[in-house]
């Protein structure tokens, strides 16, 4: 006669198998979630910075403008005085 496991031995096992692995499964549930949730505030943090850059290349781009009119108008000033 060969001795098996019983049934209800089996059915605890799968039990607690079952158990450990939906505990798992939360587990990783949740540090997905956080990641996610961390992954969409570096995302918010980029578009931040992103658009602050475009607003600064837009200012140092009008202030250049605004240096070579300076500039132009110097030179004009300068040469009516040498006249």
């Amino acid at each position: 006669m060969t001795s098996t496991a019983s049934p209800t031995a089996d059915t605890q096992q799968l039990q607690a198998q079952i158990s450990s692995l939906t505990s798992e499964l939360e587990e990783a549930r949740d540090e997905v979630e956080l990641n996610l949730l961390m992954m969409q505030q570096i995302q918010e943090e980029l578009e931040f910075y992103f658009m602050s850059h475009q607003k600064q290349e837009q200012m140092l781009s009008q202030q250049f403008e605004q240096l070579q009119r300076a500039e132009a108008l110097i030179q004009a000033l300068l040469e009516r005085l040498e006249k």
